[in-house]
């Protein structure tokens, strides 16, 4: 049985069930991809309001819905292009051309830290490109974001342009609902998720291998070399902004112009702060990624026994028939160790290098 409100209430609930229910139609015209960008935009304007900081779990919960959004609009596309010949070709091309890199980096790794060729390690070859797992993961995102919002630009354009006539909804299904405004806030969080990747590579220390890989990139496509000299320009900032001050304090101008050079001293000490702690980020990543790979070595690569005399304390890799490579954990310090190439001494070779 249906009940009835009291009529004194009826002018007071009116409106309210009246946008109850524009609320509802409006809801359901929309499908995931659109309740989730609504719902991360919600988000933003919230912690805008509060004036809430970037690290945020609004802003968070903002960027998973987007990203969710984007993953439920692109993976069925992604689909299509898989199921065809050329999709294939340019999905495996890109993939291919992704781990390339990602060996010629692994490769690098264990030879900066054993001396040797990485082709005498091959398990912990692969050790090295699993840890670089999430620097490669993070690469490709970035990248797919930057093509977004390459393609973006002129999907909208486009949108635009076939408004006027009523065609805007051509590549849509008929029941997608506000394809403009949907591209729109697309793009937004596109550059928000950009943003928040960006923050996040800071942060944990894989800036350095993805600024290295991008950098590289670039250079290959223009042919310019990229050279990044931060520091320089900073002390060269910072000597033109004290010798600026000590001219103003000499010729005694107003309280507003040294002010004004005082802030910008301070924006500066500021981003000298930032970019040091960056640094310190990217070398605790690498030390951790160098002391996993390092241990692994140690204690499954290298053999306790071998055909090659081992001395007490060490443990050695086979090079070839005449060569090994010795590790030996330092004392003090368990996270290092010391890599020597010497002659394999057996029962049949060797003999002349005893006494060496």
């Amino acid at each position: 049985m249906k009940l009835a409100l009291p009529s004194a209430i009826q002018p007071v609930v009116g409106p309210f069930s009246t946008l109850q229910k524009k609320w509802l139609v409006f809801w359901h015209t929309l499908n995931v991809a659109q309740r989730c960008y609504f719902s991360a935009t919600m988000l933003c304007l919230l912690a805008i309001f509060n004036e809430l900081p970037e690290d945020s779990s609004l802003y968070l919960g903002a960027s998973v819905l987007a990203l969710i959004a984007m993953t439920r609009e692109f993976w069925p596309r992604f689909i299509h292009l898989w199921e065809s010949l050329p999709g294939k070709a340019v999905i495996l091309l890109f993939y291919a051309f992704i781990a390339n890199y990602a060996l010629a980096q692994a490769a690098g790794m264990v030879n900066d830290i054993t001396g040797v060729n990485a082709d005498h390690l091959p398990y912990s070859h692969n050790f090295s490109m699993l840890l670089s797992v999430p620097t490669w993961f993070v690469t490709t995102s970035i990248l797919l974001l930057i093509l977004l919002q390459l393609i973006q630009p002129v999907y909208l354009f486009v949108l635009m342009l076939l408004r006027p006539f009523g065609l805007h909804k051509w590549w849509h299904s008929p029941d997608y609902q506000y394809p403009v405004t949907t591209g729109l806030v697309r793009f937004f969080f596109g550059l928000f998720l950009l943003y928040q990747m960006a923050v996040f590579i800071s942060s944990t220390g894989m800036s350095r291998g993805v600024n290295s890989f991008l950098r590289h990139i670039v250079e290959g496509f223009t042919g310019q070399s990229i050279q990044l000299n931060i520091t320089m320009q900073d002390d060269a900032d910072n000597t033109l902004t004290h010798t600026t001050i000590d001219a103003i304090a000499g010729s005694a101008v107003n309280d507003t112009e040294q002010a004004k050079l005082a802030e910008q001293q301070a924006e500066l000490n500021e981003l000298k702060v930032q970019l040091s702690a960056f640094e310190k980020n990217a070398d605790k990543y690498e030390r951790h990624l160098q002391n996993a790979l390092t241990y692994f070595i140690y204690e499954y690569e290298s053999d306790s026994r071998s055909r090659c005399e081992i001395a007490p304390g060490t443990r050695i890799i086979e090079l070839n028939d005449y060569e090994l490579l010795e590790i030996t954990k330092l004392e003090g310090d368990p996270a290092r160790y010391e890599f020597v190439v010497k002659p394999c001494i057996s029962a049949a070779i060797g003999h002349q290098f005893r006494n060496r």
